[in-house]
């Protein structure tokens, strides 16, 4: 009788089997929940490295444009065929960005959405030192990127990631 009970109490019971059963799930659930977080972090990353990578582009636009330019109007030209925008040409708004509201901002072929702006440094009446005699046009170009688009979001470039570079324009010898 001995062997027969041992054999008949050998095994998993059913309760034991629906807890194993239960963990598992819970487990599983868990991990399933992971993969939409997951999904939107790559989306997040992916659309900040678009942000980077046009700013980067922008400002290295600018900066050669400003060394191969012999005016104000030829840089922006010079800039604009770097950048290729892919809604025709932009042009640099002149001021600060305070002055320009969210709905207005160009788009480029990658889906990021920008605003640049200019502003004229140096020169009379400027605090910042530079002889306005030199013929030097020096300028501040401002650029404000987000990948939201302003028209789903209209705070999106207001809130926007900032960039700024400072170029100089020499006229001389360039004609």
């Amino acid at each position: 009788m001995g062997r027969l009970s041992r054999y008949l109490r050998a095994g998993f019971s059913l309760i034991e089997v629906n807890m194993a059963i239960f963990v598992l799930a819970g487990g599983a659930l868990a991990l399933l929940a992971l993969f939409p977080l997951g999904l939107n972090e790559s989306t997040e990353a992916n659309s900040e490295m678009r942000v980077a990578a046009f700013a980067d582009r922008f400002i290295g636009a600018a900066k050669i444009a400003a060394e191969q330019a012999a005016s104000e109007d030829e840089f922006e030209d010079l800039l604009n065929d770097a950048l290729d925008i892919s809604e025709g040409s932009f042009s640099l708004r002149d001021g600060s960005d305070e002055d320009n509201d969210s709905n207005d901002y160009d788009e480029d072929k990658s889906g990021v959405y920008f605003r640049a702006w200019k502003v004229k440094t140096g020169g009379s009446g400027s605090s910042s030192g530079n002889n306005p005699q030199d013929g030097l046009i020096r300028l501040e170009i401002g650029l404000v990127v987000t990948a939201e688009n302003p028209k789903q979001n209209p705070r999106a470039m207001r809130y926007a990631d900032g960039y700024g570079v400072k170029v100089v324009i020499d006229p001389r010898g360039k004609q």
